[in-house]
Parts: C-alpha cells; sequence; structure tokens
C-alpha cells in the first residue's frame, strides 16, 4: 500500500500548495516565510551556539558564526514581518521596472528625434512600463505580491493535476 502512495506525494502535495497559494496569497506567504524565519533564527542560534562551544577559533568557524548572526538576524525579521522579504522584492522588482522604463522612454524620445517611423511603439511601451513601476512602488507590491503568488500557485497546482494524470495514465498502462 505504502508504495502505490509514495508517487502521488509530490503530485498532491503540489496540488494542496497550489490551491493555497491561488486562494489564500497572502495567508500563503505570511506563513511560509514565518516557517522559514523559524527555521533561520534555530539554525542561527545553533551556530552561534556551536561556536561558542568550540571555542571559535579558526577562520572557518568565525565565517560560520557570521552567517549564524546573519540567519539569526534575517529569521528575526521573518518573524517580526513575515512578508519583509515579498516586500525588499517587489521594491526591488519595481525599481529595476521602472528605471528599465525611463531608459526606454529616453530611447523612444531619441528614435523620435532620428525620424524613425516606429518611435511610437516604444514610447507607449516604455510609459507602460514606467506607470507600473511606479504603481508597483506606490502598492509596495501588494496587488502585484497577489498576482504573483496566484500565479505561482496556478502553476504548482498545474503540475500537480499533469503528475497525477501521469501517473494515473502510466498505472492504467502497466495493468494491461
Amino acid at each position: 500500500m505504502k508504495t502505490k502512495l509514495a508517487p502521488l506525494a509530490a503530485p498532491l502535495t503540489y496540488v494542496l500548495l497550489g490551491l493555497v497559494l491561488f486562494l489564500r496569497p497572502t495567508a500563503a506567504a505570511s506563513f511560509l516565510f514565518t516557517v522559514m524565519g523559524v527555521l533561520l533564527l534555530i539554525y542561527g542560534a545553533v551556530t552561534i551556539l556551536t561556536f561558542f562551544l568550540r571555542g571559535g577559533s579558526g577562520f572557518s568557524s568565525q565565517a560560520e558564526l557570521v552567517f549564524g548572526i546573519i540567519a539569526a538576524v534575517v529569521g528575526g525579521l521573518l518573524l517580526a514581518h513575515p512578508t519583509f522579504l515579498l516586500d525588499f522584492i517587489f521594491v526591488i522588482l519595481g525599481v529595476y521596472i521602472l528605471a528599465d522604463g525611463l531608459v526606454n522612454l529616453k530611447r523612444g524620445l531619441e528614435l523620435r528625434a532620428g525620424g524613425y517611423a516606429g518611435w511610437t511603439a516604444t514610447l507607449v511601451t516604455s510609459v507602460i512600463s514606467v506607470l507600473l513601476g511606479v504603481f508597483i512602488l506606490w502598492r509596495q507590491g501588494h496587488v502585484a505580491e497577489a498576482v504573483l503568488l496566484r500565479v505561482i500557485g496556478a502553476s504548482f497546482l498545474y503540475a500537480g493535476v499533469v503528475d497525477l494524470l501521469a501517473i494515473h495514465a502510466l498505472g492504467k498502462l502497466l495493468d494491461e
């Protein structure tokens, strides 16, 4: 019985995770980042304790101590503000999209000055990029976060369902 259920574990996990991310993206992200925070905090604490229990000599031990401290700090930040990492990612994404849009806007204006006939397409897409970048930064990624997490959830859901269908088809083929 165990061997028949084992191949179903990963696809069912994908389906469950996909449904949770798709239906409750913010709660799922908060939960996942809280779990990550706890794990990083435990790793950091164990690493720091190990450093002091061993006497803490040598470059390798000091490097481990630094990584332990960083892990503990990041873990603490994730526990204090579970969506900190996601917010940080969206700030970087917003700045990147805004900067890229501004560069392309300048490029579109240069194309217009040079008499290039297709300058309007470049100008329109760059304005859309600038507006998207500003929107992500202004909304601090909350809308984009929900959309992205839903896309990830849908991807997990799709992968899980495809895997389940493939396992079912393979089972039927082997039974024949």
